[in-house]
C-alpha cells in the first residue's frame, strides 16, 4: 500500500478548491484529509494528534479507519465527538478522501 503522488493529491486539493463537492460538510472533511496526507496540516482530520514525522500510507489507512469507526454510534467518545462536532458529512469524506489516498477507490478524480 503505497500513497497517491503527492503532485495528484495537491491536484485534488487544487479541485475541490475551486469547484466544491457534494456539500459543504463534506468538502471539509475532503481537504481536511487531503490538507493532512499532504503535510500542510500537522493533526490528522479525525484522531487530531499530530505524528511529528510525514504521513505513510500506514497512517492515511489507520486515520481511514477511525473516521470509518466515528460513524458508528458504538465509536470511542473522542471519535463520536468528532462526528457530532464536524458532521456526518464531514467524517464520510475523511474515509472516502482516506481510501482514495492510500489508492482504493473512495473518490473519483477529475482525471481518473
Amino acid at each position: 500500500m503505497e500513497l497517491r503522488r503527492h503532485d495528484e493529491i495537491i491536484a485534488m486539493i487544487n479541485h475541490v478548491s475551486q469547484h466544491g463537492y457534494s456539500s459543504a460538510g463534506y468538502a471539509r472533511g475532503l481537504l481536511a484529509a487531503l490538507h493532512w496526507v499532504a503535510g500542510l496540516t500537522a493533526a490528522p482530520p479525525v484522531s487530531d494528534v499530530p505524528l511529528g514525522r510525514p504521513v505513510s500510507a500506514s497512517d492515511a489507512y489507520q486515520e481511514q479507519d477511525r473516521a470509518y469507526e466515528a460513524m458508528s454510534v458504538l465509536a470511542e467518545p473522542s471519535l463520536l465527538a468528532v462526528a457530532e462536532e464536524q458532521g456526518l458529512d464531514y467524517v464520510t469524506a475523511v474515509e472516502n478522501t482516506l481510501a482514495w489516498a492510500v489508492g482504493e477507490h473512495g473518490l473519483t478524480a477529475p482525471w481518473d
